[in-house]
């Protein structure tokens, strides 16, 4: 599959999130839990007419910094797997590698080592029988990760 086409600039995404994507740090800057959430609605409403993956993946790393700000962080991680999820399966249909990967690490985050796993036999596929050096390094890196990780509960930091 293309990794370029996969891969395209988050023009769709950009125009219409990025502006809310801003006021959900700029609200949780000034310790306004509410506000953050208010703005997170909004990212959430531009990125289901986007229907990208990238929109889906800010949607929930917005979602965890709101939880995490509000004390309460095991509260967003919920949402935020569901949310990356969403992510990961638009990610994999597009044929995008780097999407893939970015949405591993979010689940390594997460302390959800079977949906790495899973994701990293999707990035190989997509990766091909001889992938480039560095994208090996970063599979590698992922998996050595997913082996080592003390436990598969979800991280509440």
């Amino acid at each position: 599959m293309n990794e370029q086409a996969g891969d395209r600039c988050r023009e769709d995404v950009g125009a219409t999130a990025v502006p809310h994507l801003t006021g959900v740090d700029a609200a949780l800057a000034t310790g306004d839990v509410p506000g953050a959430l208010r703005a997170w609605h909004e990212v959430y409403g531009a990125m289901m007419g986007s229907r990208r993956w990238e929109g889906f993946a800010d949607a929930g790393d917005a979602y965890l910094r709101i939880a995490r700000a509000s004390g309460s962080p095991a509260r967003g991680i919920s949402r935020a797997r569901d949310l990356y999820l969403s992510a990961l399966f638009r990610a994999s249909g597009s044929g995008s590698l780097d999407g893939v990967l970015r949405l591993a690490w979010a689940f390594a985050e997460l302390g959800d080592d079977e949906v790495v796993t899973h994701s990293l036999r999707i990035a190989r596929r997509l990766a091909g029988a001889s992938p480039r050096p560095e994208l090996q390094e970063r599979l590698d890196t992922l998996q050595t990760r997913a082996v080592t990780s003390p436990s598969s509960a979800p991280a509440t930091r």
